[in-house]
């Protein structure tokens, strides 16, 4: 994989964040624990095989195309962050500089080196925690060098990592690949099955992001901090203004779909085709409810906290909704923008289904997937 120590914008010294150094303390907090895999597994053909039945059970066919081969991608943790240190910098890089905008270079010197140093921090964190990741492209529309809408993405496997949880959860490892090679590919699904998702999450993402780089004083800091936390604000929302929360309940009800959807469709699927599904989900539930101190903190002051919510609310919506309307029904929610639940619905899934017979009855059928 290519090296990308010159960081999103070529010249790591033109940025706020020093992406060259920031993936040498990302590359030397990974090293520490990584293992080495202990045997080879097929992942292009067990990514093959599992869409056969993914499609059988949710009814969503992907065109194939011979000259557009899904690239999978076998990964050691630097590879990982070489990977990804390029979507950090596109998304974090604008805001930054914006909000740096008339600090003085001292200012700027001091916030950059600590920027960098957290980043690295990040990222090496991060990328010993990942089994596995589906790449759906670019989210923003500035960024360049992916794939174009509607192409398979590429779907990364950090097996040393599969191997060390498997041991860890003494559980097969080749059981634990096939598990991770289901849920990604139910990404694969979505992103590929839908293109204008990839398209709309990039919009909620912008949305999100932009009005982050206005500069708070001390004073503003405090005061969003004392009003969020009375109306429940946790981790990153601490610091948003009315606004910016409404668009981070945005983002969080569309991953809430997307992540739960994944998890509900290869829970169905996964029964029937991983040896051991049931003790692997049942052990990996378990370590992630009792992570470590350090681990904890981290999850929830960066948000990362968020995310695990997001597999919860998401899978208990979609039980509900394939519960009583199959998967016809809740495919509805992948037919636009339009169809995808707030979060108020994503917790009360009776509110989505409402809405979505009464735009039934004004406009005729809703069309199922």
């Amino acid at each position: 994989m290519q090296n990308r120590e010159a960081g999103p914008r070529g010249n790591s010294r033109d940025g706020m964040v020093h992406w060259g150094a920031a993936r040498s303390v990302a590359v030397a907090v990974a090293a520490r624990s990584e293992r080495r895999p202990s045997g080879s597994f097929d992942y292009a053909s067990a990514t093959q095989r599992a869409m056969g039945p993914l499609s059988d059970f949710t009814g969503i066919e992907l065109a194939s195309d011979p000259a557009t081969e899904r690239r999978i991608v076998v990964s050691d943790r630097a590879g990982w962050i070489d990977f990804n240190i390029e979507g950090f910098g596109v998304l974090m890089e604008p805001v930054l500089q914006r909000a740096a905008r008339g600090a003085s270079d001292i200012t700027r010197l001091f916030s950059g080196a600590t920027l960098t140093a957290q980043m690295g921090f990040l990222l090496g964190f991060l990328s010993a925690r990942v089994l596995g990741q589906y790449d759906t492209g670019p989210l923003l529309p500035k960024e360049t060098g992916a794939q174009k809408v509607g192409e398979p993405g590429k779907v990364f496997f950090l097996d040393g990592n599969i191997a060390s949880a498997a041991s860890r959860l003494r559980i097969s490892e080749d059981g634990l690949r096939l598990w991770i090679v289901l849920h990604e590919m139910t990404h694969a699904l979505q992103f590929e099955g839908f293109p204008w998702l990839r398209d709309h999450l990039g919009r909620l993402m912008g949305d999100l992001l932009s009005p982050l780089s206005e500069k708070l004083g001390l004073s503003e800091t405090v005061r969003r901090l004392t009003s969020n936390y009375r109306t429940g604000g946790r981790s990153i929302e601490l610091l948003m203004t009315r606004e910016q929360r409404a668009s981070f309940e945005k983002v969080q009800a569309t991953m809430s779909v997307i992540e739960g959807y994944s998890d509900y469709v290869m829970d169905r699927v996964g029964r029937r085709t991983v040896p051991g599904y049931a003790e692997i989900t049942r052990r990996l539930a378990a370590s992630r409810a009792n992570r470590p101190a350090l681990d904890t903190a981290i999850f929830r002051l960066t948000g990362l906290d968020a995310k695990l919510e997001q597999y919860r609310l998401g899978e208990s919506f979609c039980t509900a909704v394939a519960s009583r309307q199959g998967m016809e029904g809740l495919n509805r929610v992948w037919d636009g923008p339009e169809n995808l639940p707030t979060l108020e619905e994503v917790r009360d899934p009776g509110l989505w289904m409402l809405r979505m017979e009464r735009a039934s009855e004004a406009h005729g059928p809703l069309s199922g997937t």
